[in-house]
Protein backbone atom coordinates (compact mmCIF):
# COMPACT_ATOMS: atom_id res chain seq x y z
CA UNK A 1 0.00 0.00 0.00
CA UNK A 2 0.99 3.25 -0.93
CA UNK A 3 1.99 6.43 1.70
CA UNK A 4 1.68 9.76 1.61
CA UNK A 5 4.51 11.61 3.15
CA UNK A 6 4.08 11.90 6.79
CA UNK A 7 4.28 15.12 8.95
CA UNK A 8 7.55 14.39 10.22
CA UNK A 9 9.48 15.37 6.65
CA UNK A 10 11.13 18.28 6.09
CA UNK A 11 9.12 21.15 5.10
CA UNK A 12 10.84 21.35 1.69
CA UNK A 13 9.54 17.73 0.88
CA UNK A 14 5.97 18.13 2.08
CA UNK A 15 6.20 21.16 -0.32
CA UNK A 16 7.42 19.42 -3.21
CA UNK A 17 4.79 16.42 -2.61
CA UNK A 18 1.95 18.43 -2.68
CA UNK A 19 3.21 20.51 -5.46
CA UNK A 20 3.98 17.57 -8.13
CA UNK A 21 -0.12 16.36 -6.77
CA UNK A 22 -1.58 19.49 -7.68
CA UNK A 23 0.39 19.53 -10.96
CA UNK A 24 -0.69 16.20 -12.01
CA UNK A 25 -4.15 16.66 -10.49
CA UNK A 26 -4.47 19.86 -12.53
CA UNK A 27 -3.62 18.05 -15.83
CA UNK A 28 -6.13 15.57 -15.28
CA UNK A 29 -8.94 17.78 -15.32
CA UNK A 30 -12.55 17.43 -13.87
CA UNK A 31 -13.56 15.98 -10.96
CA UNK A 32 -9.70 15.37 -9.76
CA UNK A 33 -8.43 18.70 -10.45
CA UNK A 34 -11.35 20.51 -8.73
CA UNK A 35 -11.10 18.24 -5.27
CA UNK A 36 -7.35 19.31 -5.82
CA UNK A 37 -8.27 22.67 -6.05
CA UNK A 38 -10.66 22.52 -3.33
CA UNK A 39 -8.09 20.53 -0.92
CA UNK A 40 -4.56 21.20 -1.87
CA UNK A 41 -4.23 24.66 -3.73
CA UNK A 42 -5.10 26.44 -0.87
CA UNK A 43 -2.94 25.28 1.90
CA UNK A 44 -0.36 24.83 -0.51
CA UNK A 45 -0.65 29.04 -2.12
CA UNK A 46 -0.25 30.27 1.86
CA UNK A 47 2.54 28.02 2.49
CA UNK A 48 4.46 29.70 -0.44
CA UNK A 49 3.33 33.41 0.72
CA UNK A 50 4.60 31.97 4.36
CA UNK A 51 8.01 31.18 2.60
CA UNK A 52 8.31 33.88 0.77
CA UNK A 53 8.07 36.25 3.71
CA UNK A 54 10.17 34.31 5.86
CA UNK A 55 13.27 34.44 2.95
CA UNK A 56 12.99 38.27 3.06
CA UNK A 57 12.73 38.52 6.70
CA UNK A 58 15.59 36.56 7.17
CA UNK A 59 17.68 38.71 4.55
CA UNK A 60 16.60 41.99 6.46
CA UNK A 61 17.33 40.28 10.05
CA UNK A 62 21.19 39.40 8.66
CA UNK A 63 21.32 43.10 7.50
CA UNK A 64 20.36 44.33 11.08
CA UNK A 65 22.02 41.63 13.04
CA UNK A 66 25.18 42.79 10.86
CA UNK A 67 24.82 46.08 12.68
CA UNK A 68 23.95 45.28 15.69
CA UNK A 69 27.36 43.41 15.64
CA UNK A 70 29.22 46.36 14.35
CA UNK A 71 27.84 48.44 17.09
CA UNK A 72 28.59 46.14 19.42
CA UNK A 73 32.23 45.43 18.39
CA UNK A 74 32.59 49.52 18.54
CA UNK A 75 31.11 49.04 22.70
CA UNK A 76 32.98 46.66 23.66
CA UNK A 77 36.57 48.65 21.90
CA UNK A 78 35.16 51.58 23.74
CA UNK A 79 34.69 49.22 27.14
CA UNK A 80 38.28 48.00 26.84
CA UNK A 81 39.67 51.52 26.78
CA UNK A 82 37.88 53.10 29.23
CA UNK A 83 38.82 51.00 31.53
CA UNK A 84 42.12 50.86 30.89
CA UNK A 85 42.60 54.45 30.87
CA UNK A 86 41.07 54.25 34.63
CA UNK A 87 43.47 51.39 35.53
CA UNK A 88 46.08 53.25 34.16
CA UNK A 89 45.00 56.69 35.97
CA UNK A 90 44.59 54.99 39.38
CA UNK A 91 48.56 54.19 39.01
CA UNK A 92 48.05 50.92 37.53
CA UNK A 93 47.46 48.75 40.94
CA UNK A 94 48.33 45.19 41.31
CA UNK A 95 44.83 45.47 43.72
CA UNK A 96 42.12 48.00 44.20
CA UNK A 97 38.64 48.59 45.50
CA UNK A 98 37.79 51.07 43.91
CA UNK A 99 38.79 49.51 40.40
CA UNK A 100 36.95 46.85 41.81
CA UNK A 101 33.79 48.07 42.17
CA UNK A 102 33.64 49.73 39.17
CA UNK A 103 34.60 47.23 36.68
CA UNK A 104 33.27 44.26 39.43
CA UNK A 105 34.29 41.00 37.45
CA UNK A 106 36.55 42.33 34.79
CA UNK A 107 35.52 43.61 31.24
CA UNK A 108 34.47 40.74 29.57
CA UNK A 109 31.28 41.14 32.19
CA UNK A 110 30.34 44.62 29.95
CA UNK A 111 31.12 42.82 26.75
CA UNK A 112 30.04 39.03 26.60
CA UNK A 113 26.43 38.14 26.28
CA UNK A 114 23.75 39.20 24.46
CA UNK A 115 24.73 42.21 22.25
CA UNK A 116 20.62 43.56 23.00
CA UNK A 117 21.23 43.73 26.57
CA UNK A 118 24.46 44.89 26.60
CA UNK A 119 23.62 48.53 26.32
CA UNK A 120 21.57 48.63 29.67
CA UNK A 121 25.04 47.42 31.35
CA UNK A 122 26.86 49.52 29.74
CA UNK A 123 24.47 52.44 31.74
CA UNK A 124 25.44 50.45 34.63
CA UNK A 125 28.96 50.84 33.89
CA UNK A 126 28.95 54.29 33.73
CA UNK A 127 26.82 54.78 36.38
CA UNK A 128 30.07 53.24 38.14
CA UNK A 129 32.20 55.48 37.25
CA UNK A 130 30.60 58.50 37.78
CA UNK A 131 29.76 56.87 41.66
CA UNK A 132 33.70 56.23 42.24
CA UNK A 133 34.93 57.84 45.18
CA UNK A 134 38.51 57.37 43.94
CA UNK A 135 40.41 61.33 44.03
CA UNK A 136 42.18 60.52 41.31
CA UNK A 137 39.23 59.74 38.77
CA UNK A 138 37.60 62.84 39.60
CA UNK A 139 38.79 65.53 36.62
CA UNK A 140 37.76 62.83 34.01
CA UNK A 141 35.16 60.03 35.85
CA UNK A 142 32.47 62.31 34.11
CA UNK A 143 33.96 62.24 30.45
CA UNK A 144 34.79 58.11 30.23
CA UNK A 145 30.76 57.61 31.71
CA UNK A 146 29.57 60.06 28.66
CA UNK A 147 31.73 58.06 26.53
CA UNK A 148 30.01 54.68 27.40
CA UNK A 149 26.85 56.45 27.42
CA UNK A 150 27.22 57.81 23.66
CA UNK A 151 28.25 53.92 22.96
CA UNK A 152 25.33 52.28 24.33
CA UNK A 153 22.81 54.51 22.98
CA UNK A 154 24.47 53.56 19.11
CA UNK A 155 23.94 50.18 19.65
CA UNK A 156 20.53 50.56 21.42
CA UNK A 157 19.44 51.89 18.85
CA UNK A 158 20.67 49.52 16.39
CA UNK A 159 19.46 46.72 18.76
CA UNK A 160 15.17 47.56 18.41
CA UNK A 161 15.13 46.53 15.33
CA UNK A 162 17.18 43.36 15.05
CA UNK A 163 14.87 42.47 18.28
CA UNK A 164 11.57 42.93 16.04
CA UNK A 165 13.05 41.23 13.25
CA UNK A 166 14.22 38.50 15.12
CA UNK A 167 10.74 37.91 16.49
CA UNK A 168 9.06 38.45 12.96
CA UNK A 169 11.85 35.51 11.25
CA UNK A 170 11.22 32.91 14.30
CA UNK A 171 7.42 33.68 14.19
CA UNK A 172 7.38 32.91 10.29
CA UNK A 173 9.30 29.81 10.89
CA UNK A 174 6.72 28.76 13.46
CA UNK A 175 4.10 29.39 11.30
CA UNK A 176 5.89 27.51 7.60
CA UNK A 177 5.77 24.65 10.38
CA UNK A 178 2.45 24.55 11.19
CA UNK A 179 1.38 25.27 7.48
CA UNK A 180 3.45 22.10 6.29
CA UNK A 181 1.07 20.18 8.56
CA UNK A 182 -1.76 21.62 7.42
CA UNK A 183 -0.10 20.49 3.46
CA UNK A 184 0.15 17.24 4.47
CA UNK A 185 -2.99 16.72 6.14
CA UNK A 186 -4.63 18.35 2.82
CA UNK A 187 -3.18 15.51 1.35
CA UNK A 188 -4.01 12.79 3.46
CA UNK A 189 -7.42 14.01 2.85
CA UNK A 190 -7.13 13.91 -1.06
CA UNK A 191 -6.01 10.68 -1.16
CA UNK A 192 -9.68 9.73 1.04
CA UNK A 193 -10.91 12.06 -1.84
CA UNK A 194 -9.61 10.02 -4.69
CA UNK A 195 -10.32 6.86 -2.90
CA UNK A 196 -14.15 7.62 -2.69
CA UNK A 197 -14.24 8.45 -6.45
CA UNK A 198 -13.52 4.67 -6.54
CA UNK A 199 -9.27 4.93 -7.56
CA UNK A 200 -7.20 2.51 -6.49
CA UNK A 201 -3.84 2.56 -4.45
CA UNK A 202 -1.35 2.04 -7.74
CA UNK A 203 -3.88 4.98 -9.06
CA UNK A 204 -3.90 6.88 -6.48
CA UNK A 205 -0.51 7.17 -6.42
CA UNK A 206 -0.02 7.64 -9.76
CA UNK A 207 -1.15 11.37 -8.36
CA UNK A 208 0.28 11.79 -5.01
CA UNK A 209 3.85 10.79 -4.99
CA UNK A 210 4.32 7.47 -2.68
CA UNK A 211 6.38 8.20 0.41
CA UNK A 212 9.28 5.97 0.52
CA UNK A 213 9.76 3.30 3.14
CA UNK A 214 11.50 0.61 4.52
CA UNK A 215 8.61 -1.50 2.37
CA UNK A 216 9.19 0.03 -1.10
CA UNK A 217 13.14 0.28 -1.05
CA UNK A 218 14.22 2.82 1.55
CA UNK A 219 16.41 0.75 3.73
CA UNK A 220 15.42 0.26 7.35
CA UNK A 221 17.29 1.93 9.87
CA UNK A 222 19.29 -0.88 11.85
CA UNK A 223 18.52 -0.79 15.70
CA UNK A 224 21.02 0.87 18.09
CA UNK A 225 23.05 -1.95 19.85
CA UNK A 226 22.17 -3.10 23.44
CA UNK A 227 24.24 -1.41 25.89
CA UNK A 228 27.15 -3.37 27.60
CA UNK A 229 26.04 -4.78 31.17
CA UNK A 230 27.30 -2.80 34.45
CA UNK A 231 30.18 -5.06 35.68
Amino acid sequence: MGKVIPRSASIDRIHEAASKALAIALARGGEIQALAEARIAPVITALGDNEQKLNQSRAEDDALHATLMARDNDSDLEIGAVCDEIWNTMGRPSQSIDYDIIVSGGKNVWTDGDPAKQPSLMGVLAANIRNSKHPKLADKKESWAKRIEVKAAAQAEAARPAEVSHARVTTLAMQRRTLADAVQLALTRFKRDLKNLGMTEAQVHEIIPDAPSAANGQKPVPPAPNPAPAS
